[in-house]
């Protein structure tokens, strides 16, 4: 049983990790408002901060077919929230390792099912590959009571009605009965009350996150223009078979070949044919990709995104620092820098006094 990293709740982050598990054509976004999720959506990924074990009423016979795993390994709840998610929903393409999972951990008791999932060394392998790179060796202490300890638990429509799956708690915990077809109408009043108790506590706690999986309107498009892109280069190389000039406008791998293009020996053999076909599928490429231009940007800055996370900076930041502190400059930012967090806490304490004084 490897270790397992903390992974960052995000939603290129969670988009990616079950991409590389194998699932195709699901997305997650970030919940600000309930009331705009789309009731489609899978499931619902809930994060929050959590000090100690909330006990629950869970059910003790749950439904057949209801998938839920006994979290039995530190730092693996956030992919355990997504699978549990995942593998109570009807998701188009679950892929491979998921299915026979699935199948797999079928007959499994709850506490098996975890360990299996900490023990699958295709999920660990990708769960793993956004741990955040470091210089330095960590030594987190379970005993350090100032240290914040976040969890995730995932939420799912499951035959009419709604449940809570929670890798910490015994079994699932059943929200209530769907009513029609909106299940979030369900859940919606449960993670509210979830909010207000942790706002209302001592801590006043305000670090929540939630984030809808669901479906990727945009992913048959991308799998079109991943067609058309095979189509445009085979008509290509075969037009430089003929002695044409052709300028080959972009690489696609054979081993990702779709369904449905042509083989060489199928492509037509006159050369006008072969240009009006490459001609047409560049058009369709333009044009499929001006439909869905803003979920392109935003996969490519999520992309972006997960590489800086595993960058480790460390040594820049030290090399720096070596360069400041040949050209002295080092001593002086740092006392410029406490001066600025003095005031600042000076004004953070300010507005404190201001709002006591004004309460009473």
């Amino acid at each position: 049983m490897g270790d397992w990293c903390l992974i960052e709740s995000d939603p290129g982050v969670f988009t990616e990790l079950v991409d590389k598990i194998g699932v195709k054509g699901v997305k997650f976004d970030e919940v600000f408002d309930m009331d705009m999720i789309d009731p489609s959506t899978y499931g619902l990924i809930f994060l929050f901060k959590c000090n100690e074990k909330e006990p629950r009423q869970v059910v003790p016979y749950p439904p057949p077919g209801l998938f839920f795993a006994k979290q039995v390994i530190r730092n693996a709840c956030a992919t355990q929230a997504i699978l549990s998610v995942l593998l109570n929903s009807k998701v188009k393409s679950l892929g491979k390792v998921l299915t026979e999972f699935k199948s797999f951990t079928a007959a499994f008791d709850p506490e098996v099912r975890g360990l299996s999932i900490s023990n699958q060394d295709a999920i660990r392998t990708v769960h793993n590959s956004f741990a955040r790179q470091s210089s330095f060796d960590f030594v987190h202490d379970d005993k350090d009571e100032k240290e914040d300890s976040f969890h995730f638990i995932g939420y799912v429509p499951f035959n009419g009605k709604v449940y809570e799956l929670d890798g910490l708690q015994e079994g699932p915990i059943e929200i209530g009965p769907v009513s029609g077809n909106d299940w979030l109408a369900t859940v919606k009043p449960e993670i509210q009350r979830r909010m207000q108790k942790y706002q209302s506590s001592e801590s006043s706690e305000i670090r929540f996150n939630l984030l809808s999986i669901s479906d990727d309107p945009s992913y048959p498009i991308e799998e079109e223009i991943t067609k058309q892109r095979f189509i445009r280069q085979r008509a290509n190389i075969k037009l430089v078979s003929f002695g044409e000039e052709v300028f080959l406008e972009d690489e696609v791998d054979d081993d990702d070949e779709p369904d449905g293009v042509l083989t060489f020996e199928e492509l037509p053999d006159d050369v006008a044919e072969l240009k009006k076909l490459a001609d047409d599928a560049t058009a369709k490429i333009d044009k499929l990709s001006k439909d869905i231009a803003d979920d392109l940007k935003k996969k490519a800055q999520w992309k972006k995104e997960n590489t800086r996370r595993r960058h480790d900076y460390v040594p820049f930041l030290l090399c720096a620092l070596k360069h400041l502190a040949r050209k002295k400059a080092l001593t002086a930012a740092f006392e410029t820098g406490k001066t600025e967090a003095k005031a600042e806490a000076e004004k953070k304490l300010a507005e404190k006094q201001n709002k006591t004084a004004a309460a009473k």
